[in-house]
């Protein structure tokens, strides 16, 4: 996330690049407040998620379930999430991970929101949480890096794809071929900031000014315009988050 103090120049930088509108996600007890406030003011083009990202799954106690409840019906919230798996850094217990991400997935269903979901080394976990839900489900799986194989699996669920910066990156065909097997009408396009800045900005902080860049590599890897991709993703935000940029809610 970008510092407190840079957030207004951020959200600039980034509508002048084009960036209709961006969803920000809270992912731990220390951000979601932060993270709420963004989307107070800059209602018109910040939405936001409310979650607990797996790195912080230990974190789901009582309070902070009843902290994200009420968040959950805040206006300007969009979405559960950062949640999901990741058993490469394992920050918090397998099972701590597992109990804070089948909470969440039903506290999207009663909110009725969609989920953003993490998934690092875990799809072995993670897909029978998410097949369970089948038909009820609505989210994207975000800065997404499975092969094709598993592209398949995640639009048989009815989800979303999160394409990031990493699709501009020299040696990552193995994204681009994953890219290929993504139906453009279930393509979102992200930074994962401050993570994975696409090229040529590889190494510096991430920001939402730099998603035209991905969206540009997608078109290519498509075959498409980038027009065409930046109207679809952009309708496939508005669609799955259910909500309007450029006006305030």
């Amino acid at each position: 996330m970008v510092e407190p103090d840079e957030v207004e120049a951020a959200v600039q930088r980034a509508l002048e690049a084009g960036v209709r509108g961006i969803v920000t996600p809270a992912t731990n007890p220390a951000d979601l407040e932060r993270t709420l406030q963004l989307g107070r003011d800059f209602s018109s083009c910040v939405k936001v998620a409310v979650g607990l990202h797996p790195h912080d799954a230990s974190a789901l106690d009582a309070s902070f379930r009843r902290r994200l409840e009420q968040a959950a019906g805040q206006a300007g919230v969009v979405a559960i999430g950062e949640i999901g798996l990741d058993y490469h850094y394992m920050n918090s217990p397998r099972e701590d991970q597992l109990q804070a991400l089948e909470w969440q997935l039903d506290l999207a269903a009663e909110s009725e929101l969609p989920v953003i979901i993490h998934n690092r080394e875990s799809w072995h976990d993670l897909f029978p949480a998410l097949e369970r839900r089948e038909g009820s489900l609505r989210g994207v799986c975000h800065s997404f890096t499975e092969p094709p194989a598993v592209v398949k699996e995640v639009l048989a669920l009815g989800l979303y794809i999160g394409v990031s910066g990493m699709v501009t990156f020299r040696r990552a065909d193995n994204i681009r071929e994953m890219v290929a097997a993504i139906e453009i009408d279930r393509l979102l396009v992200e930074t994962d900031s401050p993570f994975l800045a696409p090229m040529p900005h590889r190494g510096r902080p991430n920001e939402p000014a730099f998603v035209p860049l991905v969206g540009a590599a997608v078109a290519e890897v498509l075959g498409l315009s980038i027009d065409d991709v930046a109207s679809r993703t952009t309708a496939n935000v508005e669609r799955l988050f259910d909500c309007g940029f450029g006006q305030d809610t």
